[in-house]
């Protein structure tokens, strides 16, 4: 089993970005984004401690920041995704003493459009 390395956002970019080979000079938009995007995660969780000591100062008080932010993780992944850092590719290892899964039957089509377009993708 892999041991990962408890890091921030930012530093575990980095590592991904010094690793990728495939990168070049045309994704440097992408990577600033990305990095941008990062720097934001780590300091989220400091601003939100911040608002909820000062809103358990005032007694009852509500955070004066919100405290999630349901867009930036998301948004960050489709950047790692852009630049080829989401290991997708890979093939699952297969677990020793399990078979392997045996893929659907194709579905008969239902119509002649369908059929159609199944054939043309069989080649």
């Amino acid at each position: 089993m892999t041991v990962f390395a408890q890091e921030s956002v930012s530093e575990a970019l980095e590592r991904g970005l010094k690793n990728a080979k495939h990168l070049r000079m045309r994704h440097a938009p992408a990577v600033a984004a990305a990095r941008a995007l990062a720097r934001k995660i780590d300091a989220w969780d400091v601003i939100v401690d911040w608002a909820l000591e000062d809103a358990a100062e005032t007694k009852g008080a509500r955070p004066a920041v919100p405290a999630n932010d349901n867009v930036s993780i998301a948004s960050f992944l489709k950047y790692l995704d852009a630049l080829g850092l989401t290991p997708e590719d890979e093939a699952p290892a297969a677990t020793p003493g399990r078979p392997a899964t045996k893929p659907a039957p194709a579905a008969q089509p239902t119509n002649k459009v369908l059929a159609f377009r199944q054939k043309a993708q069989a080649g």
